[in-house]
């Protein structure tokens, strides 16, 4: 009898051996998932912190404004723009003589004139513009944003 329960003994403490080291791999492989999760969002962090990030806004009624908002953590700079193809200086909606910035700084925003007025609608260009915005940033360079905006009288 004495020789069953010390056989009772060994086999229960080799079960918690297995249980302990079951857990101790368990426990070092979440740790390790723990920690690459971990570095992915510090490098996404460092990642953030090195672009900016252009929209673009149009603001007013019949003369209005056409706004550039850096919502990234870095500087967007040589900043190009574009309207249904063209350089923005060459649309018909520019108002000569206010050139739109080439940069902008982390969180702030650009403007520049914007004539477009109701009566333009009718011509050649009507009331949505393709634009496509380009710039360079410390994240890297041509980085670009694409949409369409539309006027609302």
């Amino acid at each position: 009898m004495d020789n069953i329960v010390s056989w009772v003994g060994v086999f229960i403490a080799l079960g918690s051996l297995a249980v302990s080291a079951i857990t101790l791999i368990r426990g070092s492989r979440m740790q390790q998932r723990v920690v690459r999760i971990e570095e992915q969002r510090e490098q996404e962090r460092r990642s953030q912190s090195l672009q900016a990030s252009l929209r673009p806004e149009l603001r007013g009624g019949g003369s209005s404004r056409l706004c550039l908002i850096n919502h990234g953590a870095a500087e967007a700079r040589n900043i190009r723009v574009e309207m249904d193809g063209k350089p923005l200086a060459q649309h018909p909606t520019t108002v000569e003589g206010d050139p739109m910035p080439i940069f902008v700084g982390p969180y702030g925003e650009i403007c520049c004139s914007f004539a477009a007025s109701s009566a333009l609608w009718f011509h050649d260009i009507g009331p949505s513009f393709k634009i496509k915005i380009t710039w360079d940033d410390d994240f890297g360079q041509n980085r670009t944003y694409w949409t369409t905006l539309t006027m609302r009288n």
